[in-house]
């Protein structure tokens, strides 16, 4: 079948960030992310992209070590004022909320890391069977949970079937 994709895969997430260091906390000391590259940027350019006064961004961009897509952008924006987004009801989700969805072989760990850590959780780790076979995901008992990142994003985490 022929690709009719216009784009690449996603080449990155940007998550807009009250506190750096609390996100990295999460996706590089937690998730074991590597920083790609960090660099801070500003001016008048920067914040017209965003619909922002002139800013100053400290960019940190983390990437897993098995992928050179599916980047993870930390921005966190300094210089002028940034609303904070609408709150959402804990305990549940709402339209136009986005999550994020990784896999692992280490949910167990990240999990006790995750709980040491503070973070809320909207699902624990909750085992379900996938029946059918697919070549984006194979039939089999996975466990999934489902956290908040400090920044309210969600944050799902798929443990594969054992081999």
């Amino acid at each position: 079948m022929p690709d009719k994709s216009l784009t690449t895969p996603l080449k990155r997430m940007t998550i807009f960030c009250k506190n750096i260091e609390r996100s990295l906390a999460l996706y590089r000391d937690i998730l074991g992310f590597t920083v790609a590259e960090e660099k801070t940027v500003s001016g008048p350019a920067m914040g017209q992209m965003l619909g922002l006064g002139p800013c100053t961004m400290r960019i940190v961009h983390l990437q897993s070590s098995q992928s050179e897509n599916g980047l993870i952008g930390l921005y966190e924006i300094s210089g002028t004022p940034v609303p904070d987004a609408p709150p959402s009801k804990p305990g549940q989700v709402y339209y136009g909320q986005t999550a994020m969805v990784l896999y692992t072989h280490h949910l167990d760990q990240i999990y006790r890391a995750a709980v040491n850590a503070g973070y809320k959780f909207l699902t624990p780790p909750t085992p379900y069977v996938k029946t059918t076979d697919h070549p984006m995901m194979r039939a089999g008992t996975y466990t999934e949970m489902v956290f908040y990142d400090p920044d309210g994003v969600l944050v799902s985490i798929t443990g594969l079937p054992k081999e």
